[in-house]
């Protein structure tokens, strides 16, 4: 990142609070899920004790998209070399879309393990947030924004009410990490209200279409799209990356290398949580078995240090 590169115009200051905004955001939400005991949330879940496999299980499918995520993994992890050889920010456009699709892929091939059937994007982000909020995941990956405009209810975290500046981050306080974190879901959340209120098609008396709104009207689209969870904040960055952010990530103030490394925390506390439950549902030799055939291709650090924590968790749930 160039820091002697200042803002001027007012489409550099622009460009200028994105970038930041995007770096605090991430770091705000990389630094709770590192310091965040994910794996004792996981032994303390009731859920993740009571996991059993699905009666439609294929083992085939499971690892295939399994090894889709694991290799996407492995493609957002390069970009390290990347930003760190060419001290460059570009890459960071497919970096999200990365990210997002890792975990989606993981996801799905945790459902299909457990025995959810949503597939489509659409419906693995609501069926997702919504075992959030019916606590089946831990707590500190487990955060969601529900409601509508005005009526913001937050799940596993708390919207601090004395925050002086919403672009302050401390890192040793707390509600300015909460803060930021609240403030991307209730952004995320309120882009998705307004993205499919369109398309639920509300009609007036007269049988015309509604223009405006009413609250009963907000709360159908609300409650038609689920709760609002981390994975629809990646799944933002991801459309945002591929199509109306390419900007910001090339400007001089972009501080990629930060924002990556706290995109891959994210994204290895998700898929350590999701492969936790599918180890658990499949039983842990299987799974290693799975991720051992992977790893006989390519190397993958991070996932040879997930499989051991896996099986630690295991252990000490017994």
């Amino acid at each position: 990142m160039n820091y002697n590169f200042h803002p001027i115009t007012e489409e550099e200051k622009e460009l200028w609070f994105r970038a930041e905004m995007n770096k605090r955001q991430f770091r705000a939400l990389g630094h709770r899920l590192a310091n965040s005991d994910i794996e004792n949330e996981i032994i303390n879940n009731p859920y993740y004790l009571r996991i059993s496999v699905s009666a439609n299980y294929s083992n085939v499918e499971v690892a295939q998209w399994l090894k889709n995520s694991w290799n996407t993994e492995r493609v957002l992890y390069q970009n390290q070399d990347i930003v760190a050889n060419t001290n460059q920010a570009f890459c960071m456009q497919w970096a999200f879309p990365q990210a997002y699709y890792t975990v989606f892929g993981n996801i799905i091939a945790m459902f299909k393990a457990i025995g959810y059937t949503e597939t489509s994007h659409t419906a693995v982000l609501k069926k997702y947030a919504t075992i959030m909020r019916e606590n089946k995941l831990p707590e500190s990956v487990g955060i969601c924004c529900d409601g509508i405009d005005k009526h913001f209810d937050y799940h596993n975290i708390v919207l601090p009410e004395n925050i002086d500046g919403h672009m302050d981050l401390d890192l040793h306080n707390t509600e300015t990490i909460d803060h930021h974190i609240c403030q991307f879901l209730r952004a995320t959340r309120r882009n998705r209200l307004k993205e499919k209120a369109p398309k639920m098609n509300f009609k007036t008396k007269s049988g015309k279409k509604r223009k405006n709104l009413n609250q009963d009207n907000w709360e159908q689209v609300s409650k038609s799209i689920g709760p609002t969870s981390i994975l629809d904040f990646l799944y933002r960055k991801r459309i945002k990356g591929n199509y109306q952010d390419i900007e910001t990530y090339n400007c001089p103030y972009f501080d990629g290398q930060s924002v990556l490394t706290d995109l891959i925390i994210i994204v290895d506390r998700l898929n350590l949580t999701n492969e936790t439950y599918l180890s658990k549902a499949i039983g842990f030799k299987n799974y290693k078995d799975i991720a051992e055939n992977h790893l006989d291709k390519v190397k993958n650090d991070q996932l040879e240090i997930r499989i051991k924590t896996i099986e630690q968790i295991e252990n000490a749930s017994r």
